[in-house]
């Protein structure tokens, strides 16, 4: 598992589509994505994005 950024977009309240984990690995892809999201959904027609940041952790384990 990576860390990846989601974006979702709604209409009117109710989820529409979200991103999958594969595009937006990094802020500078989730900043590109959100930029056209904004044009192509604008809020002022009932649509809203949101942006969540998932982060995987790890621990390492020491076998003796």
């Amino acid at each position: 598992m990576q860390n990846y950024y989601e974006l979702n977009v709604a209409l009117n309240g109710r989820h529409l589509f979200a991103t999958a984990a594969r595009s937006c690995g990094c802020i500078q892809e989730a900043k590109r994505v959100w930029d056209c999201l904004k044009v192509k959904f604008p809020e002022a027609e009932g649509y809203a994005i949101t942006i969540t940041k998932w982060e995987a952790t790890g621990t390492e384990m020491k076998w003796e």
